[in-house]
């Protein structure tokens, strides 16, 4: 027989593409070869030629199926074949609509919301910072272990010894906020920021038109020179190439546009960066050396250094700033990554989301296993005869890959539209502080991603259900009445229900966390009541503005007028208010114990202050109407002040030094109520009034605290400005109301996110049980109909079921509440008034989906209740 044992080597090598009647003939023409061989050799041992030949074909056991397996090799073969099972398989869809919309939908949610979430998370933490080299970029901050201070701007002579002594960046730079007011026939107040001449260049960012600056720019004589943004730009030029060389106003000062950004460069905001239309060169001075600490530090650290070796570096020059220059004593310096400082407050909690989606798409994944898996149980007649007909094994496998294929591509390009709508959805929901917001968008990065996922769950649905569908492999009509009386695999369908169970629990917990965290913070009692009042910043031109008396003057004749309004209940004036950036913080200390001393933030305000916000006072007295410019000055603190001081023992008439522009004494006149004055979350640590008449500013904020919406305010508020001086623009309008709202905007988008996915998860963990249940009880009809013939109640029947739901259901909260609790110990940070491994909280989400795995098993034991005992055993299913 050594000729048939050489045939399939030799048939594998005819399987080459020449297809069609060639290959045909080859075929052919090799198996009458060998056949000839093994005729030819059984008559050289004594047969016949007739036997010879029919023996010959007898134990070469059927040309035909050779030739077809042969032709199963043939790439060809499997195009057409695959062909052939998808149009099956849409036919098979097509005849199932239930079936094929659920699947479909569910998957597409599942695809659709984790793209649309990865499409956030991708843009806001993972993009690539839009610069050159962004992995080289840094941020250097001071720290002072002492004072709690881990991120801390920077002064400039710490900037200046930085740059010169350190031996791990290419260059550092330097950057501060400088707002000012645009002319021209309509005032507008824009952002803008003082840079370093190396800004740009550390950035690898370049002008679109014109040029950037230079270190000959940052001198006093030409300093007069301003970048413009690509927005501004467009939104107040043009668009116009002839805007270089140009002359604009700047808070009533000329200056000569040298350049225009390109549309994409964005701007790093960390620290108290915000958005930047403008830039003017930074001219270090005495001045601004005596400022203190206020600059924001970037570098591009060398080819060969690295975040570890930059900080030591910076740490020793910080050392050696202190032992060589005697200053800066309890500083030193830190160094981070700059794309990690701008997504650092949004990073933990979005890749939560992350996390969370990723559950509910194991959900979904889930949901459609079980629905394929019982779709292709109730084929397993139809497989079985497929193989009792000869169909390989192989073959019925390709089949079934090919449906699951088919369907998860139909709920891809689903999921996929969803995707797109679904980030738009979250654009729109994205709170205006989010860092990088702007580079949110369904990109071929996040759809490569998603479509990954999706073919990884495809491929999984496929072994999964082929391995379910491949019954009876040796005797196919051993397999059709396999497929006639068994049941479903009681441990495969426990262990659905077990994870729907512990999936949702883990869902709901997290987002039970999140929303009682923002309500906590919703519910906080600000110190303020900022209902009614819109606030609104005023920087008067300083060469026009220069004596305190014209700035004091200015600011009381528009308060008058102001609080002629109609509608208009209270009128004050600020240098910062509440829930805006920012106020200066030094020591106050109580005289003459020089050791009773606290930080506090210091607040310039007029008398109308406390009433605009409704601040109750608690003892002694607030700033009188007309607060004396000269003589003493007088100070009111609040709670957390005064009880910082010689233990709340602050009494009214106390004497305090604080520590600024070289140390003020005051008199306490008077005690507040604490007032949180730059977020929710954050303790107040103190603060301290100052007389806003008494330290003249050309910068304030304008309180107005009216009747009805203070929204129709501005546009009166708007006139009796320009009647008083046309260049001056009312800028960063808003009320009160929305300030506090966007504080927590970060914390209600994660709760409503989260909140979202819980309820579908919910929603899905119910469909899919009552699914497995079903599918479960579908397939134990005649245990159940056996059960009942032998004197089983319909009442034991269904108390059967049940106890087996809530059994699995309960194992799943089990399971559920113990990943939940390890889960929320990652979010200690993010919650607010609250413990992460609260009892209560797990126990009721437990119940809640407990709860609703009862519901969704009720509903087929009832149904399985109402067997016919005969129909089910004559229907033997």
């Amino acid at each position: 027989m050594s000729a048939l044992s050489n045939v399939w080597v030799r048939l594998r090598q005819l399987v080459a593409p020449p297809a069609g009647n060639d290959a045909e003939g080859l075929l052919d023409a090799e198996m009458r070869y060998h056949v000839d061989c093994e005729t030819k050799d059984r008559i050289a041992r004594g047969m016949s030629p007739a036997e010879a030949r029919r023996t010959a074909l007898r134990d070469f056991g059927g040309v035909d199926r050779y030739k077809e397996e042969v032709r199963d090799l043939s790439a060809a073969r499997w195009i057409d074949e695959m062909a052939d099972d998808t149009r099956f398989t849409l036919r098979v869809l097509r005849r199932n609509p239930g079936y094929t919309a659920a699947a479909a939908i569910t998957f597409a949610l599942g695809i659709g919301l984790t793209t649309a979430v990865f499409s956030v998370v991708y843009g806001v933490v993972l993009r690539p910072l839009p610069y050159a080299d962004p992995e080289r970029l840094v941020a250097v901050w001071e720290t002072h272990r002492a004072r709690g201070r881990d991120a801390n701007v920077v002064s400039v002579p710490n900037f200046e010894s930085w740059r010169a002594a350190n031996r791990s960046f290419d260059d550092l730079a330097a950057i501060v906020p400088a707002p000012a007011t645009l002319g021209g026939e309509m005032p507008e107040r824009v952002q803008g920021a003082e840079v370093t001449a190396r800004f740009f260049a550390v950035l690898g960012a370049r002008p679109v038109l014109g040029r950037g600056f230079s270190d000959a720019d940052a001198t006093e004589g030409r300093s007069n020179i301003v970048l413009l943004s690509d927005g501004l730009w467009r939104r107040r030029f043009g668009g116009s190439d002839s805007i270089v060389g140009r002359t604009i106003s700047l808070d009533g000062r000329p200056f000569t546009v040298i350049g225009v950004m390109p549309r994409d460069f964005v701007p790093p905001k960390i620290g108290w960066l915000s958005d930047q239309d403008l830039w003017l060169p930074f001219v270090p001075n005495e001045q601004n050396r005596g400022w203190g600490r206020f600059l924001v530090v970037i570098g591009r650290l060398k080819d060969d250094a690295s975040i570890a070796t930059a900080q030591r570096d910076m740490a020793s020059v910080a050392e050696r700033i202190v032992s060589d220059e005697g200053r800066n004593t309890g500083w030193s310096a830190r160094v981070v990554s700059l794309a990690g400082e701008m997504t650092g407050e949004v990073r933990r909690p979005l890749l939560i989301m992350l996390g969370a989606v990723g559950l509910l798409l194991l959900l979904a994944i889930t949901n459609v296993g079980s629905l394929t898996v019982d779709h292709i149980r109730r084929r397993h007649p139809e497989l079985a005869l497929r193989r009792a007909l000869g169909a390989s094994a192989g073959r019925v496998v390709r089949q079934v890959m090919t449906h699951c294929l088919v369907l998860g591509v139909i709920g891809a390009v689903i999921g996929i539209g969803t995707a797109v709508i679904g980030t738009a959805a979250l654009v729109a929901m994205l709170p205006p502080e989010m860092p990088r917001g702007g580079a949110v968008r369904v990109d071929g990065t996040v759809l490569a991603t998603s479509v990954s996922v999706a073919l990884f769950a495809i491929l999984m649905l496929g072994v999964i259900a082929a391995r379910r569908g491949i019954v009876g492999e040796r005797d196919g009509t051993l397999a059709i009445r396999e497929a006639a009386g068994r049941t479903t695999g009681r441990a495969g369908a426990g262990g659905l229900v077990i994870g729907e169970v512990a999936i949702g629990v883990v869902l709901a917990s997290i987002a039970g966390l999140m929303v009682q965290s923002f309500i906590n913070l919703r519910d906080v009692n600000l110190g303020f009541d900022p209902s009614g009042v819109i606030t609104a910043r005023i920087q008067l031109p300083a060469e026009s503005y220069e004596s305190p008396a014209s700035q004091r003057a200015f600011f009381d004749r528009l308060g008058r007028q102001v609080g002629a309004l109609p509608g208009v209940e209270a009128v004050s004036f600020a240098t910062t208010r509440p829930f805006a950036c920012c106020a200066p913080a030094t020591s106050v200390t109580l005289q003459p114990l020089k050791s009773d001393s606290a930080t506090a933030d210091v607040r310039y305000v007029d008398s109308a202050f406390f009433a605009a916000l409704r601040v109750p006072s608690r003892a002694g007295r607030i700033f009188a109407s007309a607060e004396s410019p000269d003589g003493d000055v007088n100070a009111v603190v609040d709670e957390t002040l005064a009880r910082k001081l010689t233990a709340g023992r602050l009494s009214i008439g106390n004497r305090v030094t604080i520590g600024l522009s070289g140390g003020i004494d005051a008199t306490v006149i008077g005690i507040v109520g604490d007032v949180h004055q730059a977020d929710v979350r954050s303790v107040p640590r103190g603060a301290v009034y100052l007389s806003a008449a008494r330290f003249p500013s050309t910068v304030r904020d304008i309180i107005v605290r009216g009747r009805g919406r203070p929204e129709d305010l501005v546009p009166g508020m708007r006139r009796e400005l320009e009647s008083l001086d046309p260049a001056v623009a009312l800028a960063q309008v808003t009320t009160l109301h929305d300030a506090v709202g966007a504080s927590i905007a970060r914390d209600r988008f994660t709760a409503t996110i989260l909140g979202l996915f819980a309820m579908v998860a919910i929603i899905l963990a119910m469909v899919g049980i009552y699914g497995v249940f079903a599918a479960d009880v579908s397939a134990r009809r005649k245990e159940i109909g056996l059960r009942m013939a032998l004197g089983a109640s319909p009442g034991a029947i269904l108390g059967l079921l049940v106890a087996r739901g809530a059994t699995l259901a309960v194992a799943g909260a089990v399971i559920g509440v113990i990943a939940g609790v390890l889960l929320s110990r990652s979010m200690s940070a993010l919650v607010f008034g609250l413990q992460t491994s609260d009892p209560g909280s797990f126990a009721s989400v437990a119940a809640l989906l407990v709860g609703v795995a009862m519901a969704a098993t009720l509903v087929p034991a009832i149904r399985a209740a109402k067997v016919d005992p005969m129909e089910a055993l004559r229907s033997g299913a």
